[in-house]
């Protein structure tokens, strides 16, 4: 630049104000260069602010500068953004200088100085001053650490400006007609400046990966998550994911633990804290929506998605405008258009590009929240329970023609009072089930909803758009149509409403199968134990088919209301052309037609998307959230949790001295006076009362003893704070001091799904000279040398392979090895025989584990726990607890129904001094694995599995059914296409013929047929195969009930419960809905993809090969995706069972979990499993997107060139493009549905896999004909065994060897035998419940050949532990209703159980009265007495009691004896199990097992007089000898 040059524009300067100098640029092409100027002082001022509110560091500190380089590229994020950042700076320097050379230029090419050279300069000055500042914003950027991010942002911005003004002054002129580039005189230099200024503005800032900022600086992750490290062009593309992709082809599954690893700001521990502000449940108590909690933390993602959704409907109306020009450019032959075809067919490729782009970060936006809500949602749900009060609640809807037990269900004394309820496993049962339905249905349902954005945004958006397309197009006859769509739309919506009622009905009929599966499946030993398999079968095939009976009025009414979806906007669509031509007289051309038609469809498609899916996904996520809402609001919290009690539940004037651990004038009752139920109960009537000063004393054991029902377990509640504290005294009170530890050891065994080591350590270190002494103590040794892995042995769920003794032990051994100072024990010894819990008080009680500790026990056993006890506490009938000091002999003087329980209990320890073992366990493998491994399939679904679904769903008839099928889908869519081509049609005859010769009407009419000809078509279709639907839905049901009623009982014990029920609920759900319309879809669509690929190449025939390699491209992505999805969905769906099983076992021990005081650590698992499904299910979301995008891509390209080659190589008529085009539209989208459709419906198909399998497990031998008995038999109970060997796994070692024996009818006989001599194995073996040889004779008839159900329907158990259902006592009776009142009552006159009932000590039971599920609403002499009324009913010759008076009071054992000796027939076989000489000593003959094999079988009277009798040795080993000795001779001289 020369002096000279400088000197004229000084002296230009000087002549003219400086406001007549900015007029003059105004007026000039130049003015647009102040832009990049006036962004740079922006940034300036901006940064300058930033500053002065920042006082950390200072703007322009360079960090680095005195270090070496390669501190410069670590401070950078690494080599590869290092060489961005340097690109960066090297592109703005080349800007900068080619600033500099422009204006150099402008002056040697200029001769005379004049205005418009003047605003050139200026204009060009501009440019090099906002270059020069990007510069050295760009070098600041390098060199600063904390600033990098936003210098680079402002660099971004400018130079993206300065872009923009080139891209219009220079750019947009090519893609008209009457435009020119503005700079054409820079000439080569203008292109070097603007592809600099685009590889600097665009493409740098698109590639750059970014620098990983951790969430929380303080914890950085190990390892990012890609996309917080991806470039924007990457993460857009999601390419990111490619490596997981590219991985998954490689192998048959990808594991989880090759998955990237979960982003940090994804973590279960952050959300919960970023959400505890706006999502707290005591703000839902007061009366604020959850609801609007979660739109507050959820603001951002939703501000977000609206965005996108008003970016993506922008882009989507750029094709039908695109179309529009592109036709009317061939209509008139170029003349009237001013923008070139090409920029709209640029349009067409790029325009979708984007919207998918912006429905992709939408998609991706709302997923992301999605797992976060419900990681968040589940963590409060969890932790809120944490601080419930579990009690017992009425039912709030019972399942229509199932009896269900009222949760309240509880019984009464005989003088109307109500006795202590069981507030434990039935109500823990109830709410667990409510809480499994909140973490997965309701949930489901609520992040289901999240579509909120498209349901009240988008719709509207589009349609409103479209409208005014349509006007635009078709002028005010659009309105018209319009209005009579409008009008038209209550119609669906009142079918809509009549598709909600059915679709309760519907609910409540799954409800009541879902409930008879669940009953049936939680006791499907019992059901193969008694025969009942084919009654179960109908039973839940008759609630099958009263649902599938509303499935099949649902899917009728769906199919109503997507025809009057799809003929509203056909109708709009010829009420408007009609109106247009008609009385507008406005012709119809090509570009009017095809542009409009998409227009048109889009309303279709929107309609139709609310009607099918978004509206029933937002009503069913209101309920979810509102229910979930109820919950926060409404359930009863513990009252050290309330925020509003009358007073605080210990305040500070009523706390007692400090250590004490006792009571003073205390009420304690389950529930507030106020009931929010408003239902009065005999739990919520209950109340325990402490008057005076109660203290237990400590570093001693106190016993807490009284009658069955007054409040022994709810003392220890209260204790615990589980109970509501009425403090009426002023000076009342309670304390349980909590600084030294507490530990529980609850009276129905809690036990965890872990080894036996992990349950007893419970949190605790690990102290192996503790650990030993605690397993000694608890008299655990014996069953570990059992167990091949000993203590690394898994218990199973809810410690299946335990026995309720064993449970007890582990629980007390949990307690003892906690170093807690105040030890809780709830009745531990009651499940424990005599041997044992002599061990337990003598090596245990008296240990020195226990020494110098706070022991509070409850009992029953007074005899054997009295000389232990330092402080005795009684507990009167009406709940009034009083302490009695350490002398029992004055409790029990002042009691007689104690005394005469404390002389029994002194008996029985005497006369079970020596038992003959504790009941025999199966080992367990040496692994200590009991629970077989979900297996998870790999590869894509099995060829057995997709046999199965085809077979089922064509039936008997399945080649008809297909091909009808087939056939149905290629008619509507070839009709589809005819349709559309004959609008083509219809507006080409307005180019040859004057609009008044075109023949409107009979064209109107045309259509019309042909569209009722179409819909006719696939209605019948979709009838056709909804009629396949129900057919495969009730085979695959029944096939899957079948399978497992017949299967063995090995299998029972190696699968949970839970993994059936899931298959007979979850998997069923997914193949009644979600498999069998995804795989209609997928035919449907890829049918409509090949019909539409030849439609839009029918007139143009080159395309065929493109359009097949698009195709083919496409599906080979799909195929990659579908590898990788697959194995994401399989690792999904073995991610949730763990977080839900974790849910449910913490529920299930709550009161235990609170006593120890490890909520804290539980949640810590949760987060742990919550963080690794949140991990798994962000990927199965964003693997969607990786493939959408591809796809969607492809379509776009496949398009663009179509309408390339259309405008400027073929010679077709301007109809028949837009025909082509259309078709060509609908193949790229079909492209993408087939691929998706097809990988939904694989992932679906992940169910069928689950329930084939369950098809195909091992079975016991099916019902013959031939194996049929005698009609009269049998008709004794007479047994007779030959050679019997049994064993319970083809592969396993016999259990049973050899035994010959013959049981005569009528006769009572006793088995005896140590641990594994095989007593339950021989019980199997008479059921055919394990594999046997040899011959087993009932009645005379070989059981060998007689169906497995009438063998077992003769022959009656009563197990240790009855399994009773939830119902009514009639009902656990007689559950398939084939007896009369008269006959159950006079069964349980029999059993003793209405003379039990006499007795103030037991509650009082009739037929309609409730039993909770499993029975744990009566005691356990109840649940004996009831299976024993059960067997009376029955009539069975022959009657096995398998260790079932182990665990029961005197009484209900003198009960049993008489009905077994007196009811039963002469001709009824007893045989008993039993482990108490007292129990069998009286038997007409004694079977000895040992090893399994028969060591003797006689009287007991002759095995007494064998010196060398086995059952001798056992006697005179005895405690109580002599007695035994009597009894014997007694039983002798009967005879």
């Amino acid at each position: 630049m020369s002096l000279t040059f400088l000197a004229q524009v000084w002296a230009y300067g000087l002549e003219r104000m400086p406001t007549q100098i900015l007029a003059e640029a105004m007026k000039s092409d130049a003015h647009g260069f102040a832009i990049p100027l006036v962004a740079a002082f922006i940034s300036i001022l901006t940064l300058t602010i930033q500053r002065v509110m920042d006082h950390k560091e200072p703007v322009l500190r360079v960090e680095g500068r005195t270090g070496t380089l390669s501190r410069l590229v670590g401070q950078n994020g690494g080599i590869v953004i290092f060489s961005f950042m340097i690109a960066r700076i090297l592109g703005c320097a080349i800007v900068v200088g080619l600033s500099a050379t422009t204006m150099v230029f402008a002056h040697l090419e200029s001769p005379r100085w004049d205005v418009s050279l003047f605003a050139d300069f200026l204009g060009n000055t501009f440019l090099f001053l906002a270059n020069l500042y990007a510069l050295s914003l760009a070098c600041l950027a390098v060199v600063t650490r904390r600033w990098s991010g936003t210098l680079v942002r402002h660099n971004i911005a400018i130079m993206l400006s300065e872009l923009a003004v080139y891209v219009y002054r220079d750019l947009w002129p090519l893609a008209t007609y009457n435009k020119d580039p503005m700079d054409l005189d820079e000439g080569w230099l203008l292109w070097v400046k603007v592809t600099a200024l685009f590889l600097v503005a665009v493409v740098i800032p698109v590639c750059i990966p970014n620098i990983y900022v951790p969430a929380d600086p303080k914890h950085p992750a190990a390892e990012p998550h890609p996309e917080q490290t991806a470039s924007w062009l990457s993460y857009q593309t999601y390419s990111y994911l490619s490596p997981v992709v590219k991985a998954a082809g490689k192998t048959a599954h990808l594991p989880a633990s090759e998955l990237p690893p979960l982003a940090d700001y994804d973590g279960a521990k952050r959300l919960s804290e970023q959400a505890a502000p706006h999502l707290n449940p005591a703000k839902v108590r007061k009366g604020r929506h959850i609801f609007f909690g979660l739109i507050q933390v959820f603001a951002p993602a939703l501000l977000k998605s609206v965005v996108a959704v008003t970016i993506f409907p922008l882009a989507m109306f750029v094709p039908p405008l695109a179309v529009n020009r592109l036709l009317t450019d061939l209509e008139t032959g170029g003349q009237k258009p001013t923008v070139r075809p090409w920029f709209w067919i640029a349009s067409m490729f790029v325009a979708p590009i984007v919207g998918s782009m912006a429905y992709q970060i939408y998609i991706i936006v709302m997923t992301r929240a999605l797992a976060n809500a419900e990681a968040i949602l589940t963590q409060i749900i969890f932790d809120y329970s944490l601080k419930i009060r579990i009690k017992a609640e009425p039912s709030e809807d019972p399942a229509e023609g199932t009896p269900v037990a009222d949760a309240d269900a509880s019984v009464s004394n005989s003088d109307g009072r109500p006795k202590e309820p069981v507030p434990k496993t039935k109500t823990v049962a109830s709410f667990i089930g409510r809480l499994n339905n909140l973490v997965t249905i309701d949930m489901n349902n609520i992040t289901g909803a999240r579509n909120l954005a498209l349901l009240f945004w988008l719709t509207p958006f589009q349609i409103v758009g479209c409208s005014l397309f349509l006007y635009i197009l078709l002028g005010w006859s659009a309105f018209v149509g319009l209005g009579l769509m409008v009008i038209l739309l209550p119609v669906p919506g009142y079918l809509s409403s009549v598709l909600q009622g059915v679709q309760e009905e519907k609910m409540k009929k799954t409800d009541n199968r879902t409930q008879t599966v669940t009953e049936s499946m939680s006791v499907l030993r019992m059901v193969k134990m008694f025969g009942w398999e084919r009654k179960i079968q109908e039973k839940i095939d008759q609630r099958r088919e009263e649902e599938l009976t509303w499935v099949w009025k649902s899917r009728i009414l769906k199919l109503i209301v997507a025809v009057l979806t799809y003929c509203i906007p056909t109708v709009t669509m010829l009420a408007t052309y009609g109106t247009a031509t008609l009385l507008d007289k406005i012709e119809l051309t090509p570009a009017t037609v095809f542009s409009s038609m998409i227009l048109f469809e889009t309303i279709r498609d929107e309609l139709h998307k609310v009607a099918g899916w978004m509206l029933s996904e937002f009503i069913a996520g209101k309920v979810s959230i509102d229910r979930l809402n109820r919950f926060f609001r409404e359930t009863e919290l513990l009252d050290a949790f309330e925020d509003e009690t009358p007073s605080d539940p210990v305040p500070a004037s009523r706390r007692m001295e400090d250590g004490a651990v006792g009571f003073r004038n205390t009420t304690f009752t389950w529930s507030p006076s106020s009931s929010t139920t408003g239902v009065s109960t005999p739990h919520s009537q209950f109340k325990l009362t402490v008057p005076g000063e109660l203290l237990f004393k400590k570093g001693k054991i106190n016993l807490i003893i009284g009658p069955t029902g007054s409040g022994k377990t709810s003392l220890l509640m209260a204790l615990l704070g589980e109970m509501h504290f009425s403090p009426t005294p002023p000076d009342s009170a309670f304390s349980l001091p909590r600084a030294g530890g507490v530990s529980f050891a609850v009276q129905e065994s809690w036990v965890q799904n872990e080894t036996v080591r992990d349950n007893i350590l419970f949190h605790s270190p690990y102290d192996e000279q503790r650990y030993k002494k605690v397993i000694h103590q608890c008299a655990l040794e014996q069953d570990l040398a059992l167990f091949e892995a000993g203590d690394l042995t898994e218990v199973g769920e809810r410690g299946l392979t335990l026995s309720g003794g064993q449970k007890a032990r582990l629980t007390l051994a949990r307690a003892i090895y906690s170093k807690a100072e105040i030890v809780l024990l709830d009745d531990v010894l009651a499940a424990l025989d005599v041997h044992t819990a002599v061990w337990i008080v003598n090596k245990c009680f008296k240990g020195d584990l226990v020494q110098g500790r706070t022991v509070l026990l409850v009992t029953h056993n007074i005899a054997l726990a009295s000389p232990i006890a330092d402080f005795i506490v009684t507990i009167t009938p009406d709940g009034v607890a009083t302490s009695r000091g350490e002398d029992i002999k004055a409790v029990l003087a002042s009691d007689p129904a104690l005394k005469v329980e404390f002389e029994h209990d002194e008996q029985t320890v005497k006369e079970d001094g020596k038992v003959v073992d504790a009941p025999e366990e199966e080992t367990v493998e040496a692994d200590g694995k009991l629970v077989v491994a979900e297996e998870i399939q790999q590869g894509l679904v099995s060829s057995k599995a997709i046999k199965l679904f085809f077979k089922a769903l064509g039936g008997d008839h399945a080649i008809l059914f297909f091909s009808l099928w087939f056939l149905g889908y290629v008619f509507e869519n070839v009709m589809h296409s005819v349709n559309l081509w004959f609008l083509g049609y219809w507006s080409s005859q307005y180019e040859s013929h004057p609009p008044e010769e075109v023949p409107v009407v009979r064209y109107l009419w045309t259509y019309v047929g042909l569209s009722l000809f179409m819909l006719a078509g696939a209605m019948s279709r979709e009838v056709w195969f909804i009629t396949g639907v129900l057919r495969a839905s009730r085979i695959i049901h029944k096939l899957l009930v079948e399978s497992v009623l017949g299967t063995t009982l090995r299998w029972l014990d190696e699968t949970p419960v839970s993994r059936i029920l899931t298959r007979m609920t979850l998997d069923i759900s997914s193949v009644d809905g979600q498999l069998m319309s995804r795989a209609d879809s997928v035919h449907g669509v890829t049918l409509e993809a090949i019909v539409a690929l030849i439609s839009a190449v029918f007139f143009v025939p080159l395309f065929t090969l493109p359009g097949l390699f698009i195709a083919g491209y496409g599906m080979w992505l799909g195929s990659q995706y579908v590898k990788a999805q697959l194995s994401v969905k399989r690792e999904k769906s073995n991610a949730k069972a763990p977080m839900l099983a974790h849910f449910e076992a913490a529920i299930s021990g709550l009161v235990s979990l609170r006593a120890y005081g490890v909520e804290a650590a539980y949640r810590e698992e949760l987060q742990k499993r919550i963080d690794h499904y949140v991990r798994i299910s962000r990927m199965n979301y964003d693997l969607n997107r990786w493939i959408n995008f591809r796809i969607d891509v492809l379509g776009a390209m496949f398009t663009a060139s179509l309408a390339a080659y259309l405008t400027y190589a073929s010679t077709i008529s301007a109809a028949n493009v837009g025909f082509s085009l259309n078709r060509s539209v609908k193949f790229a989208t079909g492209i993408l549905w087939v691929v998706r459709l097809f990988n939904m419906f694989q992932v679906e198909a992940n169910s069928l896999e689950r329930i084939s399998a369950y098809i195909d497990i091992e079975q016991e031998p099916k019902p013959t004909e031939k194996g049929k008995p005698p009609a009269a038999w049998p008709t004794s109970g007479e047994i007779r065994a030959e050679h019997l060997t049994s064993r319970y796994s083809k592969t396993g070692p016999a259990v049973l060897h050899d035994l010959s024996f013959t049981i005569r009818a009528g006769e009572r006989v006793g088995v005896v035998g140590r641990t594994g001599s095989g007593k339950s194995s021989l019980t199997l073996s008479l059921l055919r419940c394990i594999l046997t040889e040899g011959k087993i004779y009932f009645d005379g008839v070989l059981t060998s050949e007689v169906n497995l159900d009438a063998l077992r329907s003769n022959i009656t158990i009563i197990p240790q532990m009855p399994e009773l259902l939830s119902g009514t006592l009639r009902y656990n009776l007689d559950p398939f209703d084939e007896y009369d009142d008269a006959t159950l009552n006079g069964a349980l006159r029999s059993s003793g159980l209405y003379g039990a009932n006499t007795d103030g000590g037991e509650g009082r039971l009739k037929l309609d009265s409730n039993i909770a599920s499993g029975g744990s609403n009566v005691s356990v002499g109840q649940r004996q007495l009831i299976a024993l009324a059960r067997a009376v009913v029955r009539s069975s010759k022959l009657l096995i009691l398998d260790e079932a008076t182990s665990a029961i009071d005197h009484d209900t054992d003198s009960i049993i004896q008489h009905t077994l000796r007196k009811e039963l027939g002469s001709d009824v076989t007893v045989v008993t199990i039993a482990h108490r000489l007292q129990t069998i000593i009286d038997a007409d003959r004694i079977m000895v097992l040992d090893a399994g094999r028969i060591a003797e079988f006689a009287s007991p009277a002759e095995l007494l007089a064998k010196p060398k009798s086995l059952f001798k040795a056992l006697v005179d080993e005895s405690g109580d000898r002599a007695d035994l000795y009597e009894a014997a001779a007694r039983k002798a001289k009967l005879v």
